[in-house]
């Protein structure tokens, strides 16, 4: 069945969208989703359980918890209408929500309703994507230490309110000095680098004298060994500028003496910053500048075309002394907004594109909407302008069209995404997971097996998927645990056991192979690294992507897959096979990706 998603106005009540889920989901009509009468809700405590069903209660012994979330996770409330509740069942009522692909329940008590989507989506406009985007870059970036371009590819803020070569914006590494070279060409034509203007510029430890690009480098650094203006050199040296950047400064000040230059340091060192970044990294342009495997480039993600960048390249573009000119300097500028960033200033970006003219949908210029947009966010407007036609092109893309589409067994219409914001490089196609995610609504990733009531059935083979009938493991038919484990629906693969859904309650494994077989664990919940032991035999658990044995799936699982990779821990065992989730024959900048996606929503972890 497939099914369409067509945006409207917000006439119809966020009941009805649930009454024509349900509705279509029986009868196999094509499902209608009105994306802007949902709404978005936070998650107020941690360890929160998301359940199948608005009850405590077990059904026929088996637990209807989904998930746990915790505090800070957004989730999609689909009516404010509450439903159930109960004394010692959550009195306050339960919520209808979704989360990624699941629908489900979360007592209201544990959610904070914020109201439509804060970013205003769906984004049925240019003029809605391009404010509503704003708003996403300075809410989730700017204002949270990520403020300048170059901190929101290369995220090594110490200060700031993510941890350092985490949440970054994009996977292109030269996207960072692509943006500063269109902003200048505005800046230049405007007057504007006459301002006394400030940039930040991160520094890290052990740096070598220098990093060039294998194909050669952008530009070439002009530097000034001499001292000519002693106050400006007491400045550098109060900032605690290295003598490697301080002569491309000096050079600079020659030229801009009104200009500011603020250190940042990281306390990174730079070898392990460039691993870092390699891994998540993305680059066009030739093999020179690709990761090569048995002589063929590895591809990044699944956009085709982008490759892993080799060390060298990346190296490189994190280098921020390969920058420090006029033309390239503007990514260590603050993106906060600015009253000097007029619609002519903007104008002079879109010049020569299709945002040259006004959005005939919303009946006015693109310069004058980037410029609203810029003080609604507090976003430069000039560096939202150069973003645009970075991501969208001069000549526009299929995420400014409002053109029809189908993605996953889905059809959309009517949305536009000018900064291309949630087009993951690991979706199949991430050009229109973009779209998906302009659409702002709950059916934003369906199949033809999407359940949108509840309970939801389960994607491990030899679970129940009647939730009306419970499950009755059939009597053993053999004394061998290896036999026993696959009666039950789970895989043997050499000395470890796999196959379980994340969140299998321990209890209801033993329940499942019966026969006295039990699960040596700390947990509840199936983890690897668990002993399932039967008349002396023993086989290891394997949860892919459960890297530290808790039985979920989160952040520390990515940071312990991230330091094994960078050299900086160790995984043996059951713990390592967990981490091979896109290949078993080596753990790699793939693998990292892939769980990376599953942690967004983007992609799903095979057990």
């Amino acid at each position: 069945m497939k099914k369409r998603i067509r945006v409207f106005g917000r006439k119809i009540l966020s009941l009805f969208l649930v009454f024509l889920i349900t509705f279509s989901s029986i009868f196999s009509f094509p499902i209608v989703a009105f994306a802007d009468n949902v709404y978005v809700g936070r998650v107020t405590a941690n360890d929160v359980f998301f359940r199948s069903t608005p009850t405590t209660k077990p059904e026929n012994g088996v637990s209807n918890v989904i998930t746990s979330l915790d505090e800070g996770d957004v989730v999609t409330v689909l009516s404010i209408e509450k439903v159930g509740g109960a004394k010692g069942d959550c009195s306050s009522g339960w919520y209808s929500i979704q989360y990624k692909d699941k629908s489900g329940y979360i007592c209201s008590t544990y959610i904070s309703v914020d109201g439509y989507d804060i970013y205003d989506r769906p984004w049925t406009s240019p003029k809605k994507a391009i404010i509503g985007g704003a708003k996403f870059i300075g809410k989730s970036y700017i204002s949270r230490g990520q403020f300048t371009s170059y901190l929101k590819k290369y995220n090594v803020n110490p200060d700031g309110d993510f941890e350092v070569y985490n949440h970054l914006y994009m996977s292109n590494l030269a996207a960072p000095s692509s943006e500063a070279k269109t902003s200048y060409t505005a800046y230049q034509k405007n007057g504007l680098l006459d301002l006394p203007l400030v940039f930040n510029i991160p520094i890290y430890k052990k740096m070598e004298d220098s990093y060039d690009r294998p194909g050669g480098n952008l530009t070439k650094i002009e530097k000034q060994s001499e001292v000519k203006d002693q106050a400006f050199e007491d400045l550098l040296d109060k900032q605690e500028f290295p003598e490697s950047y301080k002569e491309a400064l000096r050079a600079l000040h020659e030229i801009h003496p009104n200009w500011t230059f603020v250190s940042m340091y990281t306390d990174l060192t730079f070898s392990k910053a460039v691993n870092a970044f390699q891994i998540v990294g993305a680059i066009q342009g030739g093999e020179k500048y690709y990761e090569l495997e048995k002589g063929k480039p590895v591809q990044a993600g699944n956009d085709k075309g982008w490759y892993v960048p080799n060390k060298e390249t990346t190296a490189y573009y994190l280098d921020p002394r390969n920058f420090l000119t006029e033309q390239y300097i503007l990514q260590f500028e603050s993106l906060e907004n600015s009253e000097v960033y007029t619609e002519s200033v903007v104008q002079s970006i879109l010049k020569g594109t299709f945002m040259e003219g006004i959005s005939i949908l919303d009946n006015q210029s693109y310069a004058s909407i980037f410029v609203e947009a810029g003080k609604s966010a507090n976003v430069s407007s000039v560096y939202l302008a150069s973003l645009a036609r970075q991501e969208s092109g001069v000549n526009g893309s299929g995420a400014t069209t409002g053109n029809e589409f189908e993605y996953e067994d889905v059809t959309y219409s009517g949305l536009f995404n000018f900064f291309n914001i949630g087009a993951s490089s690991g979706a199949s196609n991430p050009l229109k997971a973009g779209l998906v995610y302009a659409s702002g609504g709950s059916c934003t990733k369906c199949d033809n097996n999407t359940q949108y009531t509840t309970p939801i059935p389960s994607e491990t083979p030899g679970e129940n998927t009647n939730p009306s009938t419970p499950a009755t493991p059939e009597e053993p038919k053999a004394e061998n645990l290896k036999t026993l484990i696959e009666e039950g629906g789970y895989q043997v693969s050499g000395e470890y056991v796999h196959g379980f859904k994340v969140g299998t309650s321990v209890e209801k494994v033993e329940k499942n192979l019966a026969n006295g077989v039990t699960v040596k664990t700390d947990n509840d919940i199936i983890g690897t690294g668990d002993k399932i032991t039967y008349n002396g035999e023993t086989y290891l658990v394997v949860v892919y992507g459960d890297l530290t044995g808790d039985g979920k799936i989160n952040s520390a699982d990515l940071l312990k897959m991230r330091k094994y990779l960078l050299g900086d821990s160790n995984l043996s065992g059951a713990y390592k096979e967990s981490a091979y989730l896109t290949d078993d024959s080596k753990i790699n900048s793939a693998d990292l990706l892939k769980m990376r996606q599953y942690l967004l929503g983007d992609s799903k972890i095979s057990q």
